[in-house]
């Protein structure tokens, strides 16, 4: 199954810190909840898990990350992650291009497009309910990146890097959207209506 996301951001600071931090897949990882890299194989390839929690068990994906595409001067990158969940139960793979743009009062404006294809025990939940997911993670990415822009995050903390993803909310939210959006469309009412 295979689902594309673009999604959209500023944050506050000028696009040349924030591309900094953006092009250091290290600190990358440790926006992104239960996720880790725990090794370098050189400065663009990296093997790194992701820990993903549904009730009471706990499927880990090991994996590797490439940057196949690093422009410093046009603020771009693009990624490639794979990885096989450590159970034989399915994998994951992902391409993601990151692009910024400086804005006129100073801030910077941050665009994702990610491709993201599941197999296995993921893929069940169906494109909707992962598309949902990956909204629920992207937020979750945002709100930990302008934290450790500000200077206000917890980078590289242990204790957030072992915990893993929590998907049982996020399918609750996931599934009470789907819900909320289907009963909007046969009342004819928009989000904003609400």
């Amino acid at each position: 199954m295979e689902v594309k996301i673009t999604k959209k951001f500023e944050v506050k600071e000028p696009v040349k810190p924030v591309w900094s931090f953006l092009r250091d897949p290290r600190k990358v990882v440790a926006c992104v909840p239960g996720a880790q890299i725990i090794e370098a194989l050189d400065e663009r390839r990296y093997i790194g898990t992701v820990n993903v929690k549904v009730g009471p068990m706990v499927s880990s994906y090991k994996g590797e990350l490439v940057i196949e595409r690093l422009d410093d001067k046009n603020f771009v990158i693009e990624l490639v992650g794979k990885g096989l969940d450590s159970r034989g139960k399915g994998s994951a793979s992902m391409k993601m291009v990151g692009k910024l743009r400086a804005l006129s009062h100073g801030g910077t404006e941050v665009t994702g497009s990610s491709e993201i294809t599941v197999t296995g025990f993921m893929a069940q939940f169906g494109s909707r309910v992962i598309e949902e997911i990956s909204n629920q993670m992207f937020e979750q990415f945002t709100q930990s990146l302008q934290e450790n822009l500000s200077g206000t995050g917890s980078f590289g903390s242990e204790e957030k890097n072992t915990q893993p993803l929590k998907a049982i909310p996020l399918l609750a939210t996931a599934s009470k959207t789907a819900v909320l959006d289907f009963l909007r469309r046969v009342t004819g009412r928009s989000r904003k209506d609400q």
